[in-house]
């Protein structure tokens, strides 16, 4: 009831045109229509003098059947995600965009023409066909968000759209002796007003690992990093996190990242919200280290080592992840609910992690008492290899016995 009563005020006040197959009030001058949301594809729309048109969009899949796009000359706005479109030749000629989503469409190409389209501030490609980018992007210098596909290839002359804020996603990989995007890597270091950037780095050699680093330290204004790797050495000196950071994933396909980095700690970065990172090994004071963030609200940790009996875990003081709502822990991180000492994780309500079925029978672990005054769900996976039967079972009714003696019964799944 609400939203139609939105949809009637919108179009009477000539907000928005929306055709969604029901009845509607349309203004009494199609050519006052300035923004137009078509959710339908059983009504055909006449276009005829709705020249002023600044926004459509289209969640039909037979676009071209129901307007022609190419009759609005002052369109700012064209969102055509999920159409099932292939050609757009047309846009080239819509000189006023500002904005071009092409997501999940099959659109094989784009316009050379595109480099035309001077007020162009965000491209979305992403889901779609498109595997080369045309080289007259690198004209569009107000472009503010580029969001391509993994196995999009952009032309040199990235680094000429200094006004992008938003790039995301692009993989640098080799094929054969070829490194696609490599270049992409050097150009970094002059698109300084990135907020956000996403890049998969495959195998490459060192020197293009180097490059890379390099280029980070220029991006001063990094709000979102999320990078997987293979041989990039992030733990180097040479790079200080931007205290603004509020978002990081470090994931790796072939490297390995062995430890906790030097600099994730609390005075580098104050404001970071969300971390998720694998590594190698998980040091007994890395769980505290962690804790100690200030802003953190979900964590994903992942071990790679597995089979070996984790160091002596500290336990996490009061205070420490003062605004976690959501922790993962994967793999041989020896994290459980136990360890979380009376005040710590105030605000913590869904918490996983794993664990080897032998450490309970062999007293490595200890379940009994569980604070944590938020909790309502605990995901626990037992690794049987190894184990007896008894000592699964054994593992699984310590589990159970401890969220049952919970306050909150939280919602516990086994696996």
């Amino acid at each position: 009831m609400v939203l139609d009563l939105i949809c009637s005020l919108a179009s009477e006040e000539n907000f928005v045109t929306i055709f969604d197959g029901r009845e509607i009030k349309i203004p009494q001058r199609q050519r006052e229509v300035h923004r137009l949301s078509i959710r339908t594809s059983k009504v055909v729309v006449d276009t005829t003098g709705m020249a002023h048109v600044r926004s459509l969009s289209f969640t039909s899949n037979i676009v071209d059947q129901v307007l022609n796009i190419a009759s609005f000359q002052v369109m700012r706005v064209l969102d055509l995600e999920g159409c099932d479109i292939s050609d757009i030749g047309y846009v080239a000629d819509l000189l006023h965009l500002r904005y071009l989503g092409l997501k999940r469409t099959k659109v094989v190409d784009l316009p050379e023409e595109i480099g035309k389209l001077q007020f162009l501030q965000t491209l979305d490609i992403r889901g779609t066909c498109i595997v080369f980018v045309p080289a007259s992007v690198v004209f569009l210098r107000r472009l503010m968000c580029l969001y391509v596909d993994e196995e999009t290839e952009l032309p040199p002359g990235i680094g000429s759209l200094t006004s992008l804020e938003v790039l995301d996603e692009v993989n640098v990989r080799t094929l054969g002796s070829i490194h696609l995007n490599s270049h992409v890597v050097k150009e970094l270091r002059h698109l300084t007003k990135l907020r956000v950037l996403q890049l998969r780095l495959a195998e490459l050699d060192e020197s293009i690992s180097e490059v890379f680093v390099e280029s980070l330290i220029n991006l001063h204004k990094l709000e979102s990093l999320s990078i997987s790797f293979g041989h990039v050495d992030l733990m180097r000196e040479g790079w200080v996190p931007p205290l603004q950071l509020r978002r990081l994933v470090i994931q790796h396909s072939f490297g390995k990242l062995l430890t906790l980095p030097t600099w994730i700690n609390a005075s580098s970065l104050p404001v970071l919200s969300y971390l998720s990172i694998m590594v190698y090994e998980v040091g007994p004071e890395d769980i505290q280290i962690l804790g100690m963030l200030p802003a953190l609200r979900y964590l994903e940790l992942c071990a790679d080592s597995r089979g070996v009996v984790p160091a002596e875990m500290h336990a996490v003081t009061t205070g420490a992840y003062p605004c976690a709502i959501e922790c993962r822990f994967y793999g041989n991180t020896g994290a459980h609910p136990s360890i979380f000492a009376r005040g710590a994780a105030p605000r913590l309500k869904h918490l996983e992690f794993d664990f080897p079925a032998k450490w309970i029978s062999r007293g490595d672990i200890n379940l009994d008492t569980w604070h944590l005054p938020s909790l309502e769900e605990v995901e626990a996976t037992v690794f049987t290899r190894g184990a007896t039967d008894a000592e699964v079972k054994e593992a699984t009714a310590a589990l159970r016995a401890a969220a049952d003696e919970h306050p909150n019964r939280p919602n516990l799944r086994i696996f």
